[in-house]
């Protein structure tokens, strides 16, 4: 895939992991890349099955799309600037990520890859609410309709409610002490 400009790549994130990212979305055909972060995996406790899962969203847009989708492990602007120079990109198309890291990635990206052009798409809202979300469920029952396009979610079925004191099964104290042993 190419622009005016020349051949364009795509980076794909944890927040981007869609077939409707607007990076995606914009350039189906070009060369994709995902990165597992090592140094990132490296420093903090991430679950097998938060990796399993970003694995699967990598193979389910790789599925839906015609392009090249590529997933690596590594340093993230170092696996982007060698994955540009490897298709000989002209741009590099990405969707906004919230995160500190995302700026710096960026930057040594640019540092990598000087004539490099970055275009950043704006991220999708799900939703217009902008309060403050103290509790999911408060949450959800505002913004659920908004989300689902008039669907409910659960329907038929209410929000979990914590059980009245009333109905609680006395706790039995000492085999909490037994454990302290």
């Amino acid at each position: 895939m190419s622009t005016a400009n020349g051949p364009v790549i795509v980076w794909l994130h944890g927040d981007s992991l869609s077939p409707t990212d607007a990076a995606l979305s914009a350039h189906p055909q070009a060369p994709a890349l995902f990165v597992f972060d090592r140094p990132f995996l490296s420093s903090h406790a991430i679950a097998f099955t938060r990796l399993a899962f970003m694995y699967g969203g990598v193979r389910d847009v790789a599925a839906a799309r015609p392009g090249l989708t590529e997933l690596r492990v590594g340093s993230v602007s170092a696996e982007l600037a060698a994955f540009a120079t490897e298709h000989g990109a002209a741009e590099l198309h990405v969707t906004e990520n919230p995160t500190p890291e995302f700026g710096s990635i960026l930057s040594g990206v640019r540092e990598r890859c000087p004539g490099l052009r970055v275009v950043i798409y704006p991220a999708e809202r799900l939703s217009s609410y902008s309060g403050q979300v103290n509790k999911f469920f408060g949450f959800w029952n505002k913004v659920q309709s908004e989300v689902l396009g008039g669907g409910e979610l659960f329907r038929d079925q209410d929000a979990p409610r914590p059980q009245p004191e009333s109905e609680r099964r006395p706790r039995d104290h000492r085999s909490d002490r037994n454990r302290r042993r």
